[in-house]
């Protein structure tokens, strides 16, 4: 992911070149003249992204794409419901807590549609090893990071995870933190027995380093299924990792948290544009995830999972149907959406 953040320095506003074309995607003619895409500030991997694919379609669909950058997904996200944002890079957590508007969104932003999931990311506890805490039920009465003062939506994620072993805020001392990086500085520090992570942070690595004895990831509770997780926070969802190099603080089997990226539609799109976005981001993804380090973890087939947080939108379903991927999963899922 390093690597690829060192991109971010490359230019996301693109000359414009030739006629609008739709590259072949479909023959009647889309509305959308020009791509907007929301992101997190400069600097962070969602702006990287957001970059790569207005890259894409600027090169692939004809039509003057940017990456514009905002303070956060609770500020454009309302923007691409009302049409003023083409498109958005959004948690599947953030997605979920505005279709329903739920804090900090005012508001429900129903009318905004998916197109794919781009970006899967694993998410867990962390504690020093040293510690002797190995599950989340071994987190009572300790002090544990569960909010951030940047990210919302983690923190309503962060309550769920706990619950999974029985546990309130009521069973641990929360304690606040600026961020996920801050939150990992806090526990090497001994300011916190406890904090949140995304599992491929480069920070995650580094402290694992500078620790004696290095750090862990924590094993859910007994009560976490993918039903238990999205039933407390819409987009979050298991996932099982096992010890490697590139993940030494995975000490053994793990059973962890998990939610997704997707890239989004604002009302702007229409459906043959939709179509045409996700036939360039299939027909492209290898050399996407060559050039872009955190779309590697999503295979080209898994671009289009059952357990979207909102609808996909239809002229992406379409494509995706065309492409053998929609499944009656999807199917039922999306319908339940509507």
């Amino acid at each position: 992911m390093s690597r690829s953040l060192n991109r971010i320095a490359r230019p996301m506003l693109f000359a414009v070149t030739g006629a609008f074309i739709l590259s072949g995607a479909t023959t009647a003619k889309a509305e959308v003249k020009s791509i907007t895409i929301g992101s997190n500030p400069a600097g962070s991997a969602y702006f990287l992204l957001a970059g790569g694919f207005a890259k894409l379609f600027q090169e692939k669909l004809k039509i003057r794409s940017t990456a514009q950058p905002h303070a956060g997904s609770s500020v454009y996200l309302p923007l691409m419901d009302k049409g003023e944002i083409t498109l958005g890079l959004n948690s599947s957590l953030d997605s979920g807590l505005a279709f329903n508007g739920k804090p900090p969104y005012a508001h429900a932003t129903k009318k905004v549609r998916s197109i794919a999931r781009v970006w899967i990311l694993p998410y867990c506890y962390m504690v020093k090893e040293s510690s002797g805490i190995k599950s989340i039920g071994d987190l009572k009465g300790k002090k544990v990071v569960v909010k951030f003062k940047t990210n919302v939506s983690l923190a309503q994620a962060n309550t769920v995870i706990l619950s999974t072993a029985g546990l309130t805020l009521n069973d641990v001392s929360p304690v606040d933190s600026g961020g996920v990086v801050a939150g990992i500085n806090m526990v090497v520090e001994g300011r916190a027995d406890a904090a949140t992570v995304a599992l491929s942070m480069p920070a995650m690595r580094k402290a694992d380093a500078t620790v004696p004895g290095g750090l862990r990831i924590l094993t859910l509770g007994p009560k976490a299924t993918n039903e238990f997780m999205n039933e407390g926070m819409s987009g979050l969802y298991t996932m099982h990792v096992e010890p490697s190099k590139r993940w030494p603080f995975v000490r053994q089997s793990t059973t962890i948290a998990a939610f997704d990226t997707y890239l989004n539609a604002g009302t702007a799109v229409d459906d043959n544009t939709a179509y045409a976005m996700a036939k360039a981001m299939y027909e492209n993804w290898k050399q996407m995830q060559k050039d872009y380090a955190p779309l590697r973890a999503t295979a080209q087939a898994a671009l289009v999972p059952a357990n979207n947080p909102i609808p996909y939108h239809p002229g992406a379903v379409k494509f995706w149907k065309e492409a053998g991927l929609w499944t009656a999963a999807n199917e039922k899922n999306d319908a339940g959406r509507r």
